[in-house]
């Protein structure tokens, strides 16, 4: 259930669960998903946010508890996910622990690749 002022919709589709938190007056507050591919397999969890204006008020934590039950009513085996520094601490919080360190790449243009 979201906390006052905030109203929470959950939706799945193809082995994907979404969760989007607005404010009361539509605005993006947070949001994440999850894809379980079958039951026993691990499930992963993406694009986790709270909007900077929204942070701190439990919403990271409702998202992904919201997205965890949805994986184990399915029966994915485990989870993994792909924490910024920021979000670690949330993560931890709830329990997930990190397995190695994650980094991110960036190419500004791709070259056409032989075949």
């Amino acid at each position: 259930m979201a906390p006052s002022g905030y109203r929470m919709r959950t939706w799945a589709r193809g082995g994907t669960t979404r969760v989007l938190v607005l404010t009361e007056d539509g605005a993006f507050a947070a949001r994440g998903q999850i894809a379980v591919p079958g039951p026993g397999r691990p499930a992963v969890v993406d694009q986790v946010e709270t909007s900077p204006a929204h942070r701190r008020r439990g919403l990271g934590s409702l998202v992904m508890r919201t997205l965890a039950n949805a994986a184990v009513e399915v029966g994915a085996s485990a989870a993994v996910l792909g924490a910024t520094i920021e979000g670690r601490a949330l993560y931890e919080s709830l329990g997930w622990r990190t397995d190695g360190p994650l980094t991110g790449l960036i190419r500004e243009a791709l070259p056409t690749m032989p075949r």
